[in-house]
């Protein structure tokens, strides 16, 4: 019988499944990353939070009024503990020197998250009746990336990167390399434009912007550039 055609579904809505999402962690640079995944990953859930600020008061009708306050991420691992794997050993290494990481959650349709973080619990279990097995935490320091963007080289778009409301751009680096003033617009408030004219002109492959913001501190923004 011949191979039939079957259709594909329209709605690209769809839900997707937890063993598709995988946690990496780059062993390479900044300026070119080498992005190793740690390996029997069984689990590797973010979560990301912000502080509640209580501005309840005696015209607020009698209701608590809450404000996002500062914000955080974390990753929490789990999975088997293999050996020679050279993810599991970049997270051993890091733990042991202190040394933030580079990590990246990967999504099922090849996008990601990305951001750096210390790891503040490296543990593992090996019980004679069962499989060795890890679990670690990932607390981020600073902020963690939006969800990346997929554009084509050949029609490329322009990308917005969103941040905390307050700030404004003040410059921007692509990993180590600073970013011309003219290829990106910072006028908006909590957000940055990077041009289409501009993407346009780099290498196929992940970008990784650190955003300088007027209130302190970084966002990230990170773009997939397909031929």
């Amino acid at each position: 019988m011949a191979t039939m055609n079957l259709p594909d579904n329209p709605n690209t809505s769809t839900a997707t499944v937890g063993k598709d999402y995988l946690l990496y962690v780059n062993i390479g640079t900044v300026a070119a990353p080498t992005w190793q995944v740690a390996g029997g990953q069984k689990g590797a859930s973010l979560a990301m939070k912000a502080d509640d600020i209580d501005v309840s008061n005696k015209a607020s009708g009698g209701w608590s009024a809450k404000l996002a306050g500062l914000k955080s991420w974390s990753i929490d691992l789990d999975g088997l503990l293999l050996l020679n794997d050279a993810g599991i050993e970049a997270l051993r290494q890091a733990f042991l020197q202190g040394k933030q990481l580079n990590v990246k959650l990967r999504y099922p349709d090849n996008t990601c998250q990305i951001g750096w973080a210390s790891i503040t619990d490296f543990s593992s279990e090996t019980p004679h009746d069962g499989e060795a097995s890890l679990k670690g935490t990932l607390n981020g320091l600073g902020p963690i990336s939006g969800i990346s963007k997929i554009i084509s080289k050949a029609a490329a778009a322009d990308v917005v990167a969103f941040f905390e409301g307050a700030a404004y751009a003040t410059a921007v680096k692509m990993g180590a390399t600073v970013v011309d003033a003219a290829s990106y617009d910072k006028a908006v408030a909590g957000q940055l434009t990077l041009e289409s004219t501009y993407l346009g002109t780099l290498e196929v492959g992940e970008h990784i912007f650190y955003i300088d913001l007027s209130i302190g501190g970084q966002a990230l923004a990170v773009v997939n550039l397909t031929a």
